[in-house]
């Protein structure tokens, strides 16, 4: 009988994952968007989604309890940044950063 888990050759895998993006949301005055925070940092973000706002764009972005009111800095293809208005505190940036993949 065969363990849960475990393949031929110890168990590992032959590819590593991909890191899971934290979800969120991205707010604009028109309308809600879900996101993946790709990458953060005090002064911003890098999300993907299938939609996003173009650059300019002034928006509110909220992951894991916390909120940043920001602008889309540049926007292509599936992904945008955004500069927050002001930057966030490095408690806030752990939390984020921990939750990305």
């Amino acid at each position: 009988m065969t363990t849960f888990g475990k393949a031929k050759g110890g168990g590992r895998r032959k590819t590593a994952r991909d890191p899971a993006p934290l979800l969120a949301v991205l707010s604009t005055l028109t309308c809600d968007r879900h996101v993946g925070l790709v990458n953060v940092s005090r002064g911003g973000a890098q999300l993907k989604a299938p939609d996003l706002p173009a650059a300019g764009e002034d928006v509110l972005l909220k992951a894991d309890g916390i909120s940043c009111f920001g602008r889309v800095a540049w926007s292509q293809g599936r992904q945008c940044g955004i500069e927050f208005e002001t930057p966030i505190a490095a408690e806030q940036l752990e939390r984020l950063q921990s939750g990305i993949g």
